[in-house]
């Protein structure tokens, strides 16, 4: 209790008192009390878990006040995916930095389930990510893009003669490939599944080596000879040192949607609808 008083800038007293009006307001006691120590109620435990989306709401409505409202500096909070490559970034925040460089810009690396949290508590104004089947509603996408994967190699690594036979995956391919040291980004990821089950549906399921969580990282490894992958296209042409892979070509394109996510609910600021308006992502 004092340490709580003094994150609230109260007197334990004062914090006392104000916790026994609210028990005498609902009715109810929230804390069991002892010589030795103090801990919620299950109706303390209740009135915890319910409110605690209330102080980020708070936080973000008095960030929000100022920016638009008392000339606080203005900003734009942008989560983006793990398996969202560097290459994808231009597209989403060129444009935005070149017109809007009065307007600071806030970047997050974060898992896809962390990202999707954040914007439906408004503790991110955007999000970019590989979108799990169904949003909730209280989500909405504003931009969307197909992002066609590659199968990389190190250029050193001896590739099989595979003849051309339509979208069949003849037994020679299917088989180099199960023999080969795998690099695949991580399975908590939503692509990473997507990529193992796209696998799984031509009949392979190679075991992972290594299962970094970056795109970029895996084709640096890739590189130095550490294995083959799956990676965006995007992200193999941006890379410096394309002659140290080698493209081996599937009888078929591997494909994901990345998608850009805003809070459904709020009411966008101005600065933040023409970050959105700014982004050249399709």
């Amino acid at each position: 209790m004092t340490r709580a008083a003094a994150e609230a800038g109260l007197t334990q007293s004062a914090l006392t008192r104000q916790v026994q009006g609210m028990e005498h307001r609902l009715g109810v006691d929230l804390f069991d009390r002892t010589t030795r120590k103090v801990s919620l109620t299950a109706a303390g435990e209740l009135l915890l878990r319910e409110t605690a989306g209330v102080l980020p709401l708070m936080d973000e409505a008095l960030r929000r006040l100022g920016q638009e409202h008392l000339a606080a500096p203005r900003e734009v909070k942008v989560g983006v995916s793990r398996s969202v490559a560097f290459s994808h970034l231009p597209g989403l925040l060129h444009a935005h930095l070149r017109r809007s460089s009065q307007v600071r810009t806030t970047v997050e690396h974060l898992s896809s389930a962390d990202l999707i949290a954040k914007v439906e508590n408004g503790k991110l104004d955007v999000g970019v990510l590989c979108p799990p089947r169904r949003l909730t509603a209280t989500v909405s996408v504003t931009h969307r893009m197909e992002d066609v994967f590659h199968l990389i190699a190190p250029a050193s690594l001896e590739l099989p003669v595979i003849p051309a036979q339509g979208k069949r995956w003849p037994a020679r391919l299917t088989g180099w490939l199960e023999r080969q040291s795998w690099l695949l980004l991580s399975r908590d990821s939503q692509t990473g599944t997507l990529l193992r089950k796209r696998l799984k549906e031509r009949g392979l399921s190679p075991e992972a080596a290594m299962e970094p969580d970056s795109f970029d990282l895996i084709i640096h490894l890739v590189a130095l000879g550490l294995g083959i992958s799956l990676v965006p296209r995007r992200a193999v042409a941006a890379f410096p040192r394309r002659q140290l892979l080698r493209r081996i070509r599937l009888p078929e394109e591997f494909q994901r949607t990345l998608a850009v996510i805003v809070p459904r609910s709020a009411r966008m600021p101005q600065h933040v609808q023409e970050f959105v308006g700014n982004i050249l992502f399709s």
